[in-house]
């Protein structure tokens, strides 16, 4: 995969923990997949608003019910 080189600015408080939790790989590969979580995150939530745009938004009782039966679950974990 290629690679390039940038430069940016980040919060330094968020930049010292990420390089601390980078110890046990690089610092580029530890920002290389959060950039690629964060990426994905978007695309979800774009594909979640065209299938609300497509079809409707989730019916309150249908979400309420998903959620009762998602705590459920959890809850026998």
């Amino acid at each position: 995969m290629a690679t390039e080189k940038v430069s940016v600015s980040l919060d330094a408080e968020l930049l010292a923990e990420a390089r601390e939790r980078s110890r046990r790989g690089t610092f580029s590969s530890y920002l290389n997949e959060a950039l690629r979580r964060a990426v994905l995150a978007d695309r979800h939530a774009e594909y979640l608003d065209q299938l609300d745009a497509t079809f409707g938004p989730v019916p309150e009782d249908e979400q309420a019910a998903a959620d009762r039966w998602w705590n459920d679950m959890k809850a026998a974990i």
